[in-house]
């Protein structure tokens, strides 16, 4: 498989460079492709994550995943849950805190590069509730499947739906958490693909 760096770690309010470096000949490098679903589009504005989800991986090979129900402090927008159909109904029954959650979900990150589509959008999440909890932000090297796809695709539009339809991967009906990670993981395989069809085994 492939290793992503970024040359500085995304923080609450700032955005990394998307610049990477790939190995394609460290095979055990580990990835989390992950993505939140949420009350809304804005941390600073106090939207908070409902839906955390993650699939560690080694090469092609499933390692572990990670998916969890967040109770939030205010509802969702109409917006948001639109997008989501996640209900408050069902996070009274089946959402945990978020505290609970994270130190859940920190160790099973642990040592991975983290990967999204437009993972800035869930680090800001990610990072925001930690700061609150009093807790260091994500240090993690990152891969944007968005910001590749932009490397290597002429696209209208570069959202995970586009992509992925490019790409021929199957995308679920649902835009749940665990949907969106499976179809991240896929386009982030035919994408590293190409970068190393492109660049070779290492490339910044």
């Amino acid at each position: 498989m492939f290793m992503g760096l970024l040359d500085q770690p995304y923080k609450v309010g700032y955005t990394a460079p998307t610049s990477c470096m790939i190995n394609a000949n460290d095979r055990q490098q580990h990835f989390v492709i992950l993505d939140v679903e949420t009350t809304g589009f804005s941390p600073e504005q106090g939207d908070e994550i409902i839906e955390l989800a993650g699939q560690r991986i080694a090469g092609n090979t499933l390692m572990n995943s990670f998916q969890a129900l967040v109770l939030p402090t205010r509802p969702s927008s109409a917006e948001a849950e639109a997008v989501h159909g996640i209900t408050a109904d069902l996070l009274q029954r089946e959402g945990r805190g978020i505290q609970e959650v994270l130190e859940a979900f920190i160790p099973f990150i642990e040592g991975a590069t983290l990967v999204g589509h437009n993972i800035p959008f869930d680090l800001s999440f990610l990072n925001a509730h930690l700061i609150k909890l009093g807790r260091s932000p994500l240090m993690h090297s990152v891969v944007d499947t968005c910001e590749l796809a932009r490397r290597h695709l002429i696209l209208p539009r570069y959202t995970l739906e586009n992509v992925a339809r490019y790409l021929r991967v199957p995308q679920s009906q649902a835009h749940r958490a665990m949907a969106d990670v499976e179809t991240t993981r896929e386009v982030f395989i035919k994408l590293m693909e190409r970068e190393l069809q492109k660049y070779g085994s290492r490339v910044r």
